[in-house]
């Protein structure tokens, strides 16, 4: 594991915006003035949420980066790009990362079905200069391995973490407050240890980190 819960513990004044280095916020800023622009036509986002984006989206995101692990990340169901697209903005400035005991930049990968979702990732990808590969298409139909697989308001749990072993045997997740019975579900499935962390944006969130995942099947 590639990280201490006494870290993320120290870390979480850090992640809110006003904090980040001046090249991060203003990317934010395109990323979430795009998101309001492109939801009127497109849903991105839930729109009780779009009075607190930063909050909401952006810092839920950014929370997950202690955890992160090597230096490819798979971010499946993509949607609005969180947390893929707001990893991906922040993957290339070390300094930054090094704080978080991340000492190399890291490649992000977006995937989802949704082709209107996928374009407005590549404009915001555009206008942010930001390095990304996006892939409109079915999970299932994603080829190669990566280090750390993430994901947020996708699926169940015991969905992600058949992904996460087929991509990864690592992966990181944000859940809300049923995730004790969704890991219940998915030990009926796999074995895996796993860890979970509450949320720094969200009484009711979870963090859950998954690793050592096998088939219950194959024990």
């Amino acid at each position: 594991m590639m990280f201490h819960v006494e870290q993320f513990l120290g870390c979480r004044d850090l992640f809110h915006v006003e904090h980040f280095p001046n090249r991060i916020q203003n990317n934010l800023k395109i990323y979430k003035d795009l998101l309001i622009k492109w939801q009127r036509a497109v849903n991105l986002v839930s729109r009780g949420t779009l009075k607190n984006i930063w909050i909401r989206h952006m810092e839920d995101s950014l929370q997950i980066i202690p955890f992160l692990k090597g230096r490819t990340v798979l971010d499946i169901g993509s949607g609005g790009g969180f947390p893929g697209m707001v990893l991906a903005i922040v993957s290339n400035e070390i300094e930054f990362l090094k704080q978080f005991g991340i000492n190399e930049n890291f490649n992000v990968t977006c995937v989802d079905s949704d082709q209107r979702k996928m374009t407005f990732l590549s404009e915001v990808a555009r206008q942010t200069s930001t390095k990304v590969e996006i892939i409109s298409d079915r999970i299932e139909n994603v080829e190669g391995n990566f280090d750390t697989v993430t994901a947020r308001g996708f699926a169940e749990l015991k969905v992600l973490i058949g992904f996460a072993k087929k991509y990864s045997n690592y992966g990181v997740f944000l859940k809300g407050k049923k995730v004790e019975q969704e890991i219940k579900d998915a030990s009926k499935i796999f074995r895996f240890d796993y860890k979970i962390f509450n949320s720094v944006t969200d009484e009711s969130g979870r963090i859950v980190v998954v690793y050592n995942i096998e088939n219950v099947e194959d024990l």
